[in-house]
C-alpha cells in the first residue's frame, strides 16, 4: 500500500510504535515512515525514511495518510490540531490529554470526517477480543464486576502518575466491560502513592470496577478478573490465557492473535477511509473518562 504515516515522538513507548509500523512497512502494508522528534539526539540512527524537527516541518514536507502522536499528554491537544487542521487521521496516544477542558474543548470541535483513534491498546488485546466472542460472553452472562491489577518492575517515568497512566487502561475497561459511566460511580476504596494506586468503585446498579497499579513491583503481573451473572473469567495479559469457571466447570483457554499494539495499528489502517467520522473510544467514553480524572485522577484528589 502507498501509505505514508507520520511518527511524533520517539521516546520509549514511541519507539515501539516505530517497530510496529516497519514491521508493516516490510510486509508491504506502508510505502513511508516519517518521525519527527524535538530533541535530536532521539533522531539518531533511527529506522525512518525521514526525520524532523516539528511536527510543523514534517507537515510541510510530507503528504501523510495518517499520525500517530506519542508524546506527553500535555502536548496532544496542540499536536492533533496542527494534523487535524490538515484532515489528517490520528492515532493519539493514552488519555487524550492531562487537562479536562482541553479535552472537552478539542473534541466538541471534531469535524464530520474526523478519524481519531485514542490508544487504549488493551482493546485490542487478542484475549480481550475473544472473551468478548459470543460464545464465551454469552456462557458467562452480564459482567458485574471488572478487577484489574497492573504490577511492573519499572521504574516509575519522570513526571507520571499511576492513575493517570497506569490507571487509565483500567478506567477504560471498567466503564466499556461493564457498559457503565464513570461519572455516576462511587469511591467505595481509594489509596495512592507515589508508585501505586488501588482504588474501588460502585455504581448505581449494584456493579463494580476495581483496579491495582504500581511501578518499582517486585514481579510483572498484567491481569483481568471478570465476574458474571453465569461464571467469571480471569485473563493474563502476558500470556494470553483465558482462565474460565462456568457454573462450576473451570477450563483454561489460550488466546492467540496479533501483539496489541500492531493489532492496534491494523485497526487504525483499516478505518483510514470510512467516510465521516470515527473516535474510538466514542466521544462519549472519553469525555466520560476526562471527566473522572479531573475529579480523583490526581493523588490529593478525594
Amino acid at each position: 500500500m502507498e501509505l505514508t504515516i507520520g511518527l511524533v515522538g520517539c521516546g520509549r513507548w514511541g519507539a515501539n510504535h516505530l517497530k510496529v509500523l516497519n514491521t508493516l512497512k516490510s510486509t508491504g502494508q506502508l510505502h513511508r515512515i516519517a518521525v519527527c522528534d524535538i530533541d535530536p539526539k532521539k533522531l539518531e540512527s533511527i529506522q525512518a525514511d525521514a526525520t524532523y524537527g516539528s511536527l510543523k516541518a514534517m507537515l510541510k514536507a510530507e503528504r501523510l495518510d495518517a499520525i500517530a502522536i506519542v508524546t506527553p499528554p500535555s502536548t496532544h491537544v496542540n499536536l492533533a490540531q496542527q494534523a487535524m487542521a490538515e484532515n489528517i487521521p490520528l492515532l493519539i496516544e493514552k488519555p487524550l490529554s492531562d487537562h479536562h477542558e482541553y479535552t472537552r474543548q478539542f473534541l466538541s470541535t471534531l469535524g464530520p470526517n474526523t478519524v481519531m483513534v485514542v490508544g487504549y491498546i488493551l482493546r485490542h488485546h487478542h484475549a480481550i477480543q475473544h472473551l468478548i466472542t459470543s460464545n464465551i460472553s454469552d456462557a458467562l452472562g452480564d459482567i458485574v464486576a471488572v478487577n484489574y491489577v497492573r504490577q511492573t518492575v519499572r521504574q516509575r517515568p519522570e513526571h507520571a502518575e499511576p492513575i493517570t497512566t497506569l490507571g487509565v487502561h483500567a478506567l477504560d475497561l471498567i466503564a466499556w466491560l461493564l457498559k457503565e459511566s464513570l461519572e455516576v460511580s462511587r469511591t467505595v476504596q481509594r489509596k495512592v502513592g507515589e508508585n501505586d494506586a488501588q482504588i474501588h468503585l460502585s455504581f448505581p446498579s449494584g456493579k463494580a470496577g476495581m483496579f491495582d497499579v504500581a511501578w518499582n513491583a517486585d514481579d510483572e503481573l498484567r491481569q483481568l478478573h471478570i465476574q458474571a451473572t453465569e461464571g467469571e473469567a480471569t485473563i493474563d495479559f502476558g500470556t494470553g490465557k483465558i482462565t474460565l469457571s462456568v457454573q462450576g466447570d473451570t477450563n483454561t483457554v489460550q488466546s492467540t492473535g496479533h501483539e496489541p499494539l500492531l493489532a492496534e495499528w491494523m485497526y487504525v489502517l483499516n478505518h483510514l477511509d470510512v467516510g465521516g467520522q470515527h473516535v474510538f473510544p466514542s466521544v462519549d467514553r472519553l469525555m466520560d473518562q476526562s471527566q473522572w480524572l479531573a475529579k480523583h485522577g490526581s493523588p490529593n484528589a478525594s
